[in-house]
């Protein structure tokens, strides 16, 4: 039986955040992902945001790694998209 292992994603921008268990320690590929959609957002990068996750995404070696990654930059995304929703801004949309 595998051990289940838990990563958290932070509350940000007044968002909640959460908790997800996996089967296998991914906690680096999951905070990568949080960092680099952190990075992405903070920035006044015009790089295109799904090339951007696609190219690092692939760099990880394992399934589940790559998952967990998703799972990490897309859900702080979740979270700025909601909190701009909240508050009464309008959100941009991503062409």
């Amino acid at each position: 039986m595998s051990k289940e292992i838990e990563t958290c994603l932070p509350s940000y921008d007044g968002q909640p955040g959460f908790e997800i268990t996996w089967s296998a320690d991914c906690k680096e590929a999951f905070n990568r992902g949080v960092k680099l959609a952190q990075f992405w957002l903070d920035s006044v990068c015009s790089g295109w945001l799904w090339a951007v996750m696609i190219a690092e995404r692939d760099l990880l070696p394992r399934a589940i790694d790559r998952r967990a990654f998703e799972v990490g930059f897309l859900g702080r995304l979740h979270q700025r998209l909601c909190s701009q929703k909240c508050c009464g801004h309008p959100v941009n949309p991503i062409l």
